[in-house]
C-alpha cells in the first residue's frame, strides 16, 4: 500500500450492528499490519465492561464532559446510541496523521452519515455477519446485558444491517464469517480504493 500524505487523510470508517465482530477485525487490521494503521478511541458515556480499558477501548467520560466537547466542537462526529453517547475527537484524527498512519474508526450509523458530509472524504466499510441469527448468538453470549437491552440491540441491528446492504450506502460491504478471509477483503478494499483515488489526483 502506497505511503502518501494524501492517502493517509482519508480516515477508513468500519461499521456494522452489535456483535458482528467489528472490534475483532480492526485489532486483526492493526496487529497484522504493524504501523499501518492508528485506531481512533472513541469517546462514550455508556459504563465500561470488566473486559474493557480506559483510553484503549474507549476514552468513558461523563455526560457532562461529552455534553462540554460537542459544545466546543471538539467532535468530528457524535451520535446518541443505547441511550449513550459515541463520538470521535478531531484530535484523534489529527493524530493519526501526525503518526503517519491510516485512521481506522468504529461508528454507528449516525457516524457514518455524519462523517461523509465532512471533508475527510472517509472510506466507508459495513461490516456484517454471515446471517441474523449468528449476530443473536454473539449478542447472547456476552452474559453483560440484560433481555431487553438485548431485544433492543437486535431491533437496531436489524435496521442497520437493512441500511448496510442497501445499495450506495457504503464503499463495500464484508461478511465477517472467517476473520482472516474478512481482513484479507477489508485490505483488498483499502489497496484499490486509495491506489485508485491517489491517481486520479495525480
Amino acid at each position: 500500500m502506497a505511503n502518501n500524505s494524501h492517502i493517509l487523510t482519508r480516515p477508513v470508517v468500519i461499521c456494522g450492528p452489535s456483535g458482528c465482530g467489528k472490534s475483532t477485525l480492526i485489532r486483526a487490521l492493526i496487529n497484522g499490519h504493524p504501523g499501518m494503521f492508528h485506531y481512533c478511541v472513541s469517546h462514550t458515556t455508556r459504563q465500561r465492561r470488566p473486559d474493557e480499558i480506559n483510553g484503549k477501548d474507549y476514552h468513558f467520560v461523563s455526560k457532562e464532559v461529552f455534553e462540554k466537547g460537542v459544545k466546543n466542537n471538539e467532535f468530528v462526529e457524535h451520535a446518541m446510541f443505547s441511550g449513550h453517547y459515541y463520538g470521535t475527537s478531531k484530535s484523534e484524527l489529527e493524530r493519526a496523521v501526525m503518526d503517519n498512519r491510516i485512521c481506522l474508526m468504529d461508528v454507528d450509523i449516525q457516524g457514518v452519515e455524519r462523517m461523509q458530509k465532512t471533508s475527510y472524504n472517509p472510506i466507508c466499510i459495513f461490516i456484517r455477519p454471515r446471517n441474523f441469527a449468528t449476530l443473536e448468538k454473539r449478542l447472547r453470549s456476552r452474559s453483560t446485558e440484560t433481555e431487553d437491552r438485548i431485544l433492543q440491540r437486535l431491533a437496531i441491528a436489524h435496521q442497520e444491517m437493512q441500511y448496510g446492504i442497501s445499495d450506495g450506502q457504503f464503499d463495500a460491504v464484508v461478511v465477517n464469517d472467517d476473520l482472516n478471509k474478512s481482513v484479507q477483503e477489508v485490505m483488498d478494499v483499502l489497496n484499490r480504493l486509495l491506489y485508485s483515488d491517489f491517481d486520479t489526483q495525480q
